[in-house]
Parts: structure tokens; C-alpha cells; sequence
């Protein structure tokens, strides 16, 4: 799932609770909005049980340039190839 997704999910998520004060049947739910509630359910436990692998982790100090320089690539205007992209790119060559 993208971030896009997650956070559209998440938002959905958001709007269903408040929409309903979490009480809400699941009868009166569109499939759209179960979809979204069983989705985020199961994020949450799954962050419950395996945490963030990455928590306590520090970033070489070489891959933290590598972001600096890619966000202000991005901040100056340019756009980053997706992975769809990246592979055509380099089987043309």
C-alpha cells in the first residue's frame, strides 16, 4: 500500500468514526467504508505486534546525504522517476 493509500484509508477511517462515534453497524456501512475499517484494524494490529523494525536505528551518515540531496532535487523542481519508469529506462539502454 502506497502512502497515498494509507493516508486516503486513514482519512476514510477518520470520517466513518466521526460520522458514526464508532458505533456505527456494520450493516449500514458502504463497502468502501468496511473496507477501510477492517483495513485499519488491521494496521493497528499489526503495528501492535511487530512495532517499527526501524525504531532505535540511526542512517548512515552516506544514505542521509543521499536523502538531503533527493528532497532538494525534489524541492527544486524536478521529479523522480517511479519504479515503472526506472525499469524502461533501463532496459532501453
Amino acid at each position: 500500500m502506497s502512502g497515498k493509500q494509507a493516508g486516503e484509508g486513514q482519512a476514510a477511517y477518520v470520517e466513518i468514526a466521526e460520522r458514526s462515534g464508532e458505533n456505527i453497524p456494520v450493516t449500514e456501512m458502504t463497502a468502501r467504508e468496511l473496507k477501510t475499517l477492517i483495513q485499519s484494524a488491521l494496521r493497528e494490529a499489526l503495528e501492535e505486534a511487530f512495532g517499527d523494525p526501524d525504531a532505535g536505528l540511526e542512517l548512515r551518515p552516506e544514505f542521509e546525504e543521499e536523502l538531503r540531496q533527493t528532497v532538494a532535487y525534489v524541492a527544486a523542481g524536478r521529479r523522480l522517476l517511479s519504479l515503472e519508469e526506472l525499469i524502461q529506462t533501463v532496459a532501453a539502454e
